[in-house]
């Protein structure tokens, strides 16, 4: 399939190139100058319009106000679940109070909850946070803090302020949370305790896995950061500002519920009971949390079979959710009309993963839909075992494609990317990477690869999938 004119008809073409103040863009305060190349082909006319973004594209407000209407009837149609995630974890789940303040109280107590009840939480909105985001501001509005608060998305702005202190050598999203907790620490208005916990093991998804550790550089990351504002001076004392950085491990529930309280029963006078119920409330809204996506993503997987249409699954750890990690890569594919899956929103109802892995279970090569000891027997490591998993769960569905992003020096990823390659290509599944993305953001490089992207997977929904 082509759509080249042939050398004859390109022999023919007149066309006239202008930029300059006449082709200046109005539609935003930026102001860019665009380029306007008009061809005329045996008499038909048409324009082209070289822009820095969609608004520029067109010529009018009438055509400006067209185009907006037909892509967000698009995007309804075809989300980009990395957005919808996005808003879906940092929201409020509104938990009721568990702490009671009923009865006589002692003293000390009194004035503990007092604290408690003024507190402000900053959480970095980094690394496994976008794993455990409901969790925490569920947990905390359930013990009755003042209120919950997150670090900006990451940006070149945010960057650029925060990260002077020191550095994170292997990877990019290791290294912004310094800036993450200097934008909490100076930027949001009244936060008097930051909670930036050593998440050590992950709640376990995988079946009869060897382990569910989280990579090791993500866990340190909060004690390096802590050293980067205490090493000279005491920033966070300076600013009357408590920094938390416990060890917890969701792998093991109950020993998880003992780590926070040796934490907060100190600092707020909790009970166990009362940690124990903030913890029940926060599982539960996490649960909420994934059904809700899961719901949608149904929906929109069972359009693409019906349609004959393809969807793209992001392939990457829980923080490539975050714009400024993934480059807005995300946005720039689900502009082209295809929705983004994240490996969270895969739908996991049962009678879904068994028809996925039928032949898989029939076969004798896995126990369990959830099973990837055919492919990876050392899974150890969580993020990268659901990358392995969704690497499957994609190449056993013809309606998915796969874009594999990692980060640079990425030494859990490193050892995967033969293996999803390998996945993906034993039953043709499309699939594209973006390796090694660090803090530089290649803005022309990225629309190439989309547009590219985007031909291919026209080509395959034509061939393939009708």
């Amino acid at each position: 399939m082509t759509n080249f004119i042939g050398f004859e008809n390109l022999e023919k073409i007149d066309y006239k190139t202008i930029r300059g103040e006449e082709t200046r863009c109005h539609f935003c305060k930026n102001l860019c100058i665009r380029t306007f190349i008009d061809l005329k082909v045996n008499g038909d006319k048409k324009r082209y319009i070289i822009a820095t973004c969609d608004k520029g594209e067109v010529e009018t407000k009438e055509e400006l106000k067209k185009l907006i209407s037909e892509k967000n009837k698009l995007k309804e149609k075809y989300p980009n679940f990395v957005e919808i995630a996005n808003k879906l974890l940092f929201q409020s789940y509104r938990p009721p109070k568990v702490v009671k303040e009923e009865g006589i109280l002692n003293f000390f107590r009194r004035k503990k909850l007092e604290k408690l009840k003024n507190t402000i939480v900053g959480i970095p909105r980094v690394l496994n946070i976008y794993s455990y985001a409901p969790f925490f501001r569920t947990y905390f509005e359930a013990l009755g803090v003042k209120k919950v608060v997150f670090s900006d998305f990451t940006s070149e702005e945010l960057y650029r302020r925060g990260s002077k202190r020191g550095s994170i050598d292997p990877c990019f999203p290791s290294k912004v949370a310094i800036a993450h907790v200097h934008n909490l620490l100076f930027e949001k208005k009244g936060v008097n305790l930051i909670f930036f916990p050593c998440i050590r093991t992950l709640s376990g998804d995988i079946y009869k896995a060897e382990g569910h550790w989280a990579c090791p550089t993500v866990a340190a990351t909060p004690e390096v950061v802590k050293a980067s504002f205490t090493k000279e001076r005491d920033e966070f004392n300076e600013r009357g500002v408590i920094y938390l950085n416990p060890v917890l491990d969701f792998e093991d529930e109950e020993l998880l519920e003992r780590q926070l309280y040796k934490v907060f029963n100190p600092l707020f006078g909790i009970t166990k009971k009362e940690n124990r119920e903030a913890i029940r409330e926060g599982f539960k809204a996490l649960k909420n949390y994934k059904e809700t996506l899961r719901n949608k993503a149904r929906e929109v997987l069972e359009r693409l079979e019906k349609e004959g249409k393809v969807g793209i699954v992001l392939l990457g750890r829980p923080y490539h959710n975050d714009p400024g990690i993934n480059h807005e890569i995300l946005d720039e594919i689900n502009k082209k009309g295809y929705p983004v899956f994240t490996i969270e929103s895969l739908p996991r109802d049962e009678s879904i993963l068994y028809k996925i892995f039928k032949r898989d279970l029939e076969e004798g090569r896995i126990e369990h839909p959830m099973d990837i000891r055919d492919v990876w027997k050392k899974c150890y490591s969580e993020n990268s075992s659901m990358k392995v998993w969704a690497a499957k769960y994609v190449a056993r569905h013809p309606n998915l494609a796969g874009l594999d992003i990692s980060s640079f020096r990425c030494g859990h990823d490193a050892p995967i990317y033969s293996l999803i390659e390998d996945i993906l290509q034993e039953t043709g599944t499309p699939y594209f990477t973006f390796h090694e993305l660090d803090e530089n953001k290649p803005s022309g490089s990225i629309k190439i690869r989309v547009e590219t992207m985007d031909y291919f997977l026209k080509v395959y929904e034509q061939e393939v999938l009708r």
